[in-house]
C-alpha cells in the first residue's frame, strides 16, 4: 500500500510541477507559488475540519518548520536553475531530496531488506537520469554564468536538503493530526510570500488568460500530494516513501511530452525504465 501511495504522490507532485510551470510562463514564479500555496491552504484547512482529526499545536509547528525548509529549498533551486546548468542542478537537487530523508529514516530505525536497498540504489540513479536534461543556457545567460562551480553545487545540495527536511518534519508529525501539519506548512509559506509580494508592490491576484485556473490547479495538486505523502509515511517507512516520491519528474516530463510535444531525452527514457525496475525491486523487498 505504501508503494502505491508513494507512486501516486510522485504522480501528483509531478503534475503539480507541470501545471505550475505553465503558470510561471505567464507571470512571476514567486507569485505562482504564493497564490497556489494560499489556495492549497484553503483546501487543506477545509479537509482538516471535515476529517476532524486531532489538532496538535506541536504538529502544526512541525509543519511550519518543514514549510520554511521547503521554501528555502525552492528559492535555492530557482536560483540554481537561473545561474547554473539545469542538466546538473536539477538532478543533484532531486537525488539530495531523496537521500536526506532516506538517511534520516535509516538512522531513526528504518530497516529495509537487501532487495529494497538495491531497489533504492537503482531508484537514486533513475532520479538523476529523469531529472537531467540537455538544455542550453537560458536566453541572456552566458556560458560563464552557467558553469557548475562550488557555489552552484552547494546551492543544489541546499535545495535538495531543504526539500528533504520538509519530508522529515512532515513525517515527524502524529498520524492523528493529519492533515493539520500541512495547514501549518502552507500557513507559513503563503503568509511569508504574500507579505513579500506586498512589500514589493506585486501582491495582485494573478491575471491572464487561463492563469487563475492554472494557479488553482497548482495549489490543489501540490497540497494534495503533501497530504497523501503524510498518509504514505504512516503506512510505510520514510526511507522507501521519500525515494519513490522523488521520482516525480517522470510525471512532469510525460505531461510535457504529451501536452506540449516536448522531446524526451534518451537518458530520461532510461531513467524512467530504471524507475520501473526499482519499484518492482522495492515491492519484492
Amino acid at each position: 500500500m505504501a508503494i502505491v501511495l508513494s507512486l501516486i504522490v510522485a504522480a501528483v507532485f509531478g503534475s503539480g510541477d507541470f501545471v505550475g510551470g505553465l503558470a510561471a510562463k505567464k507571470t512571476a514564479v514567486v507569485r505562482v507559488v504564493a497564490w497556489s500555496h494560499l489556495v492549497g491552504l484553503g483546501g487543506v484547512l477545509i479537509a482538516a475540519i471535515v476529517i476532524e482529526n486531532e489538532f496538535i499545536w506541536r504538529d502544526v509547528g512541525l509543519g511550519a518548520i518543514g514549510g520554511a525548509c521547503g521554501g528555502v529549498g525552492v528559492a535555492l533551486l530557482y536560483r540554481g536553475l537561473a545561474r547554473g546548468p539545469m542538466s546538473i542542478v536539477a538532478p543533484v537537487t532531486a537525488v539530495t531530496s531523496a537521500f536526506v530523508p532516506a538517511t534520516w529514516g535509516v538512522l531513526t530505525g528504518d530497516r529495509p531488506g537487501f532487495g529494497t536497498w538495491v531497489g533504492i540504489t537503482v531508484a537514486m540513479v533513475a532520479i538523476w537520469l529523469v531529472s537531467s536534461s540537455d538544455d542550453e543556457p537560458l536566453d541572456g545567460q552566458d556560458t560563464e554564468s552557467s558553469r557548475f562551480d562550488a557555489a552552484a553545487l552547494l546551492g543544489a545540495l541546499g535545495a535538495g536538503a531543504g526539500f528533504g527536511l520538509f519530508f522529515i518534519f512532515i513525517d515527524a508529525a502524529d498520524e492523528a493530526s493529519a492533515p493539520w501539519t500541512i495547514v501549518g506548512a502552507r500557513t507559513l509559506t503563503s503568509s511569508v510570500l504574500l507579505v513579500s509580494l506586498a512589500i514589493a508592490g506585486r501582491a495582485a491576484i494573478p491575471r491572464g488568460e487561463g492563469l487563475g485556473k492554472l494557479v488553482l490547479a497548482t495549489g490543489v495538486l501540490d497540497t494534495l500530494a503533501n497530504v497523501l505523502f503524510l498518509y504514505a509515511v504512516d503506512v510505510g517507512d520514510l526511507t522507501t516513501v521519500s525515494v519513490l516520491t522523488s521520482l516525480y519528474p517522470i510525471a512532469t516530463i510525460a505531461l510535457a511530452a504529451v501536452v506540449l510535444g516536448e522531446r524526451i531525452a534518451v537518458t530520461q527514457r532510461l531513467g524512467a525504465g530504471l524507475a520501473v525496475i526499482a519499484t518492482v525491486m522495492i515491492a519484492i523487498g
